[in-house]
């Protein structure tokens, strides 16, 4: 009797311990940077061929949490918010993605493919962060681009700056502004690509 007890006390206990558990998970969003396609637009059709790389950054911008920092000091993650990839990935694939659609050059691969191009398209990610001031935020995001022509290993290079203030002060007000500036830059990437190259 005492043992029966004891075996229906500790499977009441087990049970009930693992439906606690899974109720105390919380969900998280994920999100993605998409491309605006009225954003697309065809400038030149120049018979060449970019390979992108994917950029490089530290450790810290590329992971898949979204980052948030206080006044340039202090870095923290939020908690229930994920980015679907890496940063540096999804800018790889979204710089790709924008260059293809344009119908401007010959193709663009990525570094995943080995196939000769005249191009690479080499990257440093610099900022990627949702900075709080105040009462106020704002989207940063910085990238270094060098485009090495691959036959006579001549580097154009340019510097990329975008900072806006957020619609809201949280992560989803982050995630739809730095998308804004991501778009922003497809625009100005391909403009600097086509006045290196032509």
């Amino acid at each position: 009797m005492i043992k029966s007890s004891t075996l229906a006390l500790l499977s009441i206990i087990l049970f009930s311990g693992c439906i606690s558990v899974t109720n105390e998970l919380p969900s998280y969003n994920t999100y993605n940077l998409n491309i605006y396609e009225q954003n697309i637009k065809s400038t030149k059709y120049l018979e060449k061929s970019i390979n992108v790389l994917e950029p490089k950054t530290i450790t810290s911008y590329n992971s898949k949490n979204i980052l948030y920092s206080k006044d340039n000091l202090e870095y923290d993650k939020y908690a229930l918010n994920k980015w679907m990839d890496r940063p540096t990935k999804m800018l790889q694939k979204q710089m790709a993605k924008y260059l293809t659609f344009t119908k401007d050059y010959k193709y663009i691969s990525t570094s995943n493919l080995k196939i000769e191009s005249d191009y690479n398209l080499v990257s440093q990610l610099v900022d990627f962060n949702h900075l709080f001031e105040e009462d106020k935020s704002y989207a940063k995001f910085t990238i270094r681009v060098y485009l090495v022509n691959n036959k006579n290993e001549k580097v154009y290079f340019k510097n990329f700056t975008y900072k806006k203030i957020c619609m809201t002060n949280d992560a989803l007000g982050f995630v739809k502004t730095i998308e804004m500036l991501t778009n922003k830059f497809y625009v100005d990437l391909n403009n600097f690509i086509i006045s290196s190259i032509q």
